[in-house]
């Protein structure tokens, strides 16, 4: 399976965050053949490793939840009531078309609906309706047909607009935010196996990142590694933007973190992947804009420290019913990991002092 089949089939299952089950099944399954230990903790995060037994440890870590709402309450008449959780834009759905996931491998599918402009005032229509004013609508009569449908209050639930090829180089769907991350570390899993680096490395596929980078938390306290990197997908250029606060440009390469809301990344790390990227005359972009987050914000806090980075795929539209990516900068991701993994044990004796 290449790199582009890989992402498409990491795609495809829902993952809300909490509700991974069926996207661990799946990566589990992709990463089996090539860890050399695979393994499942407590909070759900599925960890496959190069060189288990063997010191200095790296962690790598993509996270495996996307962003979702709840269901609030189901009316009399089968409308659903939602409510937001945290990092999702209530404002991205009316009229979407939405997956809803009472239980793992149970779909039931509806509508954002809302009322009809005809029916509001001036200033309403004007307005950014708040999810209270939003249902959802699975064509049930009634309470009773939504329940037998199988929905339940505290049904976990995303909107989807479907996904495929956008262009010569654009692959969008849903949750690229944090699939594409995923897809970019089985695929670095697969060469390491091919031949393994001279350090120990384990790959971790994270749950809850978007509700509070909860699974990496716990991840990294128990594995207590003596490196670290957090692969994800940051903003990329869109219309109407402040240039300031322009993160990355679709199709200019993977992005190294400077600084984000939750960590200043150590300039050893910066720089080794920079060096990393320009030894394979790969593209390289900087993220300096200190809002946003990863799971390296909860990484570098365990235990005495963990010395940790970022290292991104730009993404437009994330934490929207469809995001998109250039596949060149997936690929490129790929190979600038590579190529930093295999001289990463170098690094890590060098940051080994700090903690």
């Amino acid at each position: 399976m290449d790199l582009f089949e890989t992402l498409r089939a990491v795609c495809a299952p829902l993952g809300p965050s909490g509700r991974e089950d069926q996207v661990r099944a799946l990566i589990g399954q992709l990463a089996g053949p090539h860890a050399h230990r695979l393994e499942t903790d407590r909070m759900g995060n599925l960890r496959a490793w190069i060189n288990p037994e063997r010191r200095p440890l790296l962690m790598l870590d993509a996270h495996m939840d996307e962003v979702c709402f709840v269901v609030q309450r189901i009316e009399q008449g089968g409308w659903l009531r939602i409510a937001a959780t945290a990092g999702f834009e209530p404002r991205v759905l009316p009229g979407a078309r939405v997956i809803i996931q009472p239980r793992p491998g149970r779909e039931v599918v509806g509508v954002v609906g809302l009322l009809p402009p005809h029916l509001e005032t001036p200033a309403d229509r004007e307005k950014a309706l708040p999810i209270e004013r939003l249902f959802v609508d699975i064509g049930a009569a009634s309470e009773q047909e939504a329940r037998e449908a199988g929905v339940e209050v505290g049904s976990p639930a995303v909107a989807d607009a479907g996904g495929g090829r956008l262009g010569a180089k654009g692959f969008y769907q849903r949750n690229l935010d944090d699939r594409a991350g995923c897809a970019a570390l089985l695929e670095l899993l697969r060469r390491l196996a091919i031949d393994p680096p001279d350090l120990g490395v384990v790959c971790n596929f994270a749950v809850a990142e978007e509700v509070g980078l909860r699974g990496a938390t716990t991840a990294a306290f128990d594995l207590d590694p003596d490196l670290a990197l957090a692969v994800d997908v940051t903003m990329a250029d869109t219309p109407g933007a402040d240039p300031a606060k322009q993160v990355s440009t679709l199709g200019g390469g993977p992005v190294v973190t400077v600084l984000d809301g939750r960590i200043v990344v150590p300039w050893a790390m910066v720089d080794s992947l920079e060096e990393a990227a320009k030894a394979i005359g790969a593209p390289i972009q900087r993220k300096t804009p200190p809002y946003g987050g990863t799971d390296a914000g909860a990484i570098h806090l365990a235990r005495g420290g963990v010395p940790c980075g970022v290292l991104s795929i730009p993404g437009r539209y994330i934490h929207s019913p469809v995001s998109l990516i250039n596949l060149d900068d997936l690929a490129a991701t790929v190979d600038v990991l590579e190529r930093w993994a295999r001289s990463a044990g170098q690094l890590a004796e060098l940051l080994a002092g700090r903690r």
